[in-house]
């Protein structure tokens, strides 16, 4: 039996969601893709390839992961953060997952939000200049040992209790905020507070 490799990475990239970036500066990547991969096999190269720069994307474990909006703030924030000349981080990449953390420390930011060895879901977030044509997507999505599957799957592969413990989200907080919402203002806010 042929495998048609093609076919399996456009049928992935119809899987993935791109945003438009409204604070892109020109010139820049105006759009994020975010795509959702499960059952991973090969973690532990792509967390290697990440590490030396050899993967233009951001690779979250989405453990920690409330939704795609939780991950589109801190893609915001990172865009603003390098249109403004203030990234703590050598690449937008790695900023982009600094900035999922409420804490200041880089290390933590990638010991909780970056993926592991024994990672076996993968979000990938990519900035990317033509929503349409872009062989990067599919580029990433090509090297990815593991099944794309639809964003809102995140919801199976998070732990809110973690979510709660990581952002210091109080029952009371619960009760009158999403988690959602709890977490985005906890990344939205870190560096005034």
């Amino acid at each position: 039996m042929r495998i048609n490799i093609a076919a399996i990475i456009m049928a992935a990239h119809a899987l993935a969601r791109t945003y438009p970036i409204p604070q892109s500066p020109e010139g820049e990547e105006r759009f994020a893709t975010l795509a959702l991969v499960k059952n991973v096999t090969n973690c532990t190269h792509l967390r290697s390839q990440a590490s030396a720069g050899l993967i233009e994307a951001a690779l979250l474990n989405p453990r920690l992961l409330c939704s795609e909006f939780h991950v589109l703030t801190a893609v915001n924030k990172a865009v603003m953060k390098r249109a403004d000349n203030q990234m703590k981080t050598k690449n937008i990449y790695s900023e982009v997952i600094y900035n999922l953390s409420s804490s200041t420390n880089i290390s933590d930011s990638f010991k909780n939000f970056g993926i592991s060895d024994d990672c076996t879901d993968v979000l990938v977030v990519l900035l990317i200049s033509d929503p349409v044509r872009n062989a990067k997507v599919n580029g990433v999505l090509g090297i990815i040992n593991g099944e794309v599957v639809s964003l809102e799957n995140i919801a199976e592969m998070n732990d809110a209790d973690a979510i709660k413990k990581v952002y210091k989200i109080s029952k009371e907080e619960c009760a009158i905020s999403s988690l959602e919402n709890s977490v985005a203002t906890r990344i939205a806010t870190r560096d005034v507070l």
